[in-house]
């Protein structure tokens, strides 16, 4: 954001340290329960997010014909990682269910887990489509280094990056405090 708005020429020493100042203390958080509000506001802002780059996808109609359905098995490994690392709240299963009242309904065929791991995958499966059929094979790593570079645009880059310091704290927090 600083590079397009412009902002401070720090080091990225400096902001590593300024986002350690504001991780420490929510990692001191050791109960899930208190990490609630945070994670609800982290994924409040990333529904936002998700909305505003499908209004950039969705407001021209995609033209179809250049699109390549199938691309070659190459980009397979690719697809694979970068769809693991799009779902890798793994780190707090175990943490989770050991909270759960009932820990039995978290796994299973229908469980909490399962439902919830599939609403997730076919939202970013809708998105990465959506992306596809817009920028085709200029899409980028991320869909919102596709967006234009205007200051809403830019707020939802900066949002991600601060959903995606969330996670790290619960991570590490239940990692460390796991009973």
């Amino acid at each position: 954001v600083s590079t397009v708005y412009g902002g401070p020429d720090w080091s990225v020493t400096v902001y590593c340290g300024l986002t350690l100042v504001v991780l420490l203390p929510l990692t001191q958080i050791t109960k899930l329960k208190y990490l609630v509000p945070f994670s609800a506001l982290a994924n409040f802002v990333w529904l936002g997010s998700i909305c505003i780059c499908l209004y950039y996808c969705l407001r021209d109609t995609p033209d179809f014909s250049d699109k390549h359905l199938v691309t070659s098995i190459s980009g397979l490994p690719t697809f694979i990682s970068t769809s693991l690392f799009a779902m890798e709240g793994i780190g707090v299963v175990m943490p989770i269910e050991n909270e759960m009242k009932k820990p039995q309904d978290f796994l299973g065929c229908p469980g909490v887990l399962n439902a919830a791991m599939s609403a997730i995958a076919v939202m970013y499966g809708f998105v990465g489509f959506i992306g596809y059929l817009k920028y085709g094979d200029e899409a980028r790593g991320s869909l919102t280094l596709n967006l234009p570079q205007e200051e809403v645009e830019q707020r939802v880059k900066f949002s991600k990056k601060r959903r995606i310091l969330r996670l790290g704290d619960v991570i590490v927090a239940d990692g460390l405090y796991a009973k």
